[in-house]
């Protein structure tokens, strides 16, 4: 897939994302939900990330989303870390 080097398609593997298809059905939220579930205590699932994922679902460099979808994505991120910080109190 587009932006994803070995090890980011390693972990994708490991949540059962295989194929571009398999990233476009489960989506950038409840993708970045099972990474941060799964490696949230290893390392720091970035916004970089997210932006490579929306690149790869559409086929196109991750420094060509728009502004407005990078807050987006963002704002995504900030909400699944809250998430996963009130449900491990």
């Amino acid at each position: 897939m587009r932006n994803i080097g070995p090890k980011s398609s390693r972990e994708l593997r490991e949540i059962g994302i295989e194929t571009r298809d398999d990233l476009a059905q489960s989506g950038i939220e409840e993708t970045t939900r099972r990474l941060l579930f799964r490696f949230g205590s290893e390392k720091k699932i970035s916004v970089n990330y997210l932006y490579a994922l929306e690149g790869a679902i559409h086929d196109h460099d991750w420094r060509d989303i728009s502004p407005a979808r990078k807050d987006e994505l963002r704002a995504i991120l900030d909400g699944l870390r809250g998430e996963l910080a009130s449900s491990s109190k």
